[in-house]
């Protein structure tokens, strides 16, 4: 499995493959993790590396048509939807001018940053936004700039990145969510490990062990808690770039926390 170092949120997603590995034990047998470790990898090249080479036996990514199309995939939502909401990190000389916004409509009138690689950045050009694209390390940079305004981040993902960034907030009224899911992605050829993977998260969600995972995840609890979600003004954008798959997986209730069920929904 590959994963990025110094970034603590990969832990969960490490703790739940674990997961799956050992309630699938039974009919798959003992199994070991190692992580490749990578730092400043983009995730379109780490997917090529999982899809061409015998390098990386499983990877977690957002979803997208495309990496369906080239990968194996579980279909099993591994952040229940939160993946679909987001917060926005702002530059704090900006925050009086969000402040008198009062329809989360007009947020469509301001710049946004995103991943040059991410799926997430043709869901915003679509829905209008301008955006401005760069690879991950340089994306807080150009906020504290000023290149543009808004930057959405998933709701376990904002906090820790502006610890030690003072420039910038989490803006405090407004959020926007759209369907989009995490998941588990496997070398095409490699058949039996998605098997074994899905069949042990299904297996941990009908006993509850992924949903307390879920919800002792440290950062994904205070996220939750901090984000005040279900407060704030919401725009809602659709996403036409998830397969008819992903559309029927975020319809089913069992995959998604709760409070998100009226973002993720396919009828948008």
């Amino acid at each position: 499995m590959a994963e990025y170092i110094h970034d603590p949120k990969q832990a969960y997603y490490i703790s739940l493959l674990h997961l799956a590995m050992e309630k699938s034990t039974a009919k798959y047998g003992d199994f070991e993790l190692k992580a490749l470790m990578l730092n400043d990898v983009p995730q379109g090249r780490t997917l090529d590396l999982l899809a061409n080479q015998d390098i990386i036996d499983v990877h977690w990514s957002m979803t997208s048509i495309g990496r369906e199309q080239q990968l194996g995939v579980v279909y099993i939502p591994l952040l229940r939807g939160l993946m679909g909401a987001r917060l926005f990190l702002i530059h704090q000389d900006d925050a009086n001018k969000f402040a008198k916004l009062k329809n989360p409509m007009h947020l469509l009138n301001y710049s946004v940053g995103s991943g040059v690689d991410w799926p997430d950045t043709k869901i915003y050009e679509k829905n209008g936004f301008d955006v401005a694209t760069s690879d991950t390390s340089h994306l807080h940079d150009m906020l504290e700039q000023r290149r543009f305004e808004l930057f959405p981040r998933a709701l376990h993902e904002p906090w820790g990145e502006i610890e030690q960034r003072p420039l910038l907030i989490v803006e405090p009224n407004f959020a926007m969510c759209y369907p989009a899911a995490m998941y588990f992605f496997v070398n095409p050829q490699n058949d039996r490990l998605r098997k074994r993977i899905t069949e042990g998260l299904d297996q941990a969600i009908n006993d509850g062990s992924f949903e307390r995972l879920f919800f002792s995840n440290v950062i994904i609890a205070a996220a939750l808690q901090k984000s005040s979600f279900t407060k704030r003004k919401v725009l809602k954008i659709p996403n036409p770039y998830i397969s008819i798959r992903t559309r029927d997986t975020l319809n089913t209730k069992r995959y998604i926390w709760q409070p998100l069920q009226h973002c993720v929904t396919p009828n948008m």
